[in-house]
């Protein structure tokens, strides 16, 4: 079940941090590990406030996407749940309430980049992250593009 809500706190609040940062260390083996776990209690004091698509199965939250306006600012899944349609899942939730999505991804990062092409999602440009010295793949998703928007 996808649940749409503005803040969260408590237990669920810890579950999300704990997948946002094992789901970074997972896949940016090209980062060094401490840039996550430095930014870590930030990303959980603007997780406490920010705008989430949530999903759950027997109280278990398996996956979310966070958003700001229309940027994703991140769609991470638990690693045992990976791989079973989650991620489409959050996104085509996301895309029911938006007619247009943007977000970034490193390039190195390519089972994310080629999950958001696959979505719909197309290259605007690719830019230096200046914190950790990596590409990065600025996309947009736009309804009336063409691109997938969960009910075709």
């Amino acid at each position: 079940m996808i649940e749409h809500i503005q803040g969260i706190k408590g237990e669920k609040l810890n579950q999300i941090a704990q997948i946002w940062l094992d789901a970074n260390l997972d896949a940016h083996s090209f980062v060094n590990p401490t840039y996550w776990t430095n930014y870590y209690d930030g990303v959980k004091r603007e997780l406490a406030k920010a705008e989430l698509f949530i999903d759950t199965e027997d109280g278990q939250i398996q996956g979310f996407l966070g958003i700001e306006g229309n940027y994703i600012a991140g769609l991470f899944v638990a690693k045992q749940y990976r791989g079973q349609g989650i991620g489409s899942h959050l996104l085509s939730a996301a895309k029911q309430t938006r007619s247009e999505l943007t977000l970034a991804v490193y390039e190195k990062n390519s089972r994310a980049y080629h999950f958001y092409i696959n979505e719909g999602f197309q290259e605007e440009n690719h830019e230096l992250d200046q914190v950790t010295d990596e590409f990065a793949v600025n996309m947009k998703w736009t309804k009336d593009g063409g691109a997938k928007d969960g009910r075709q």
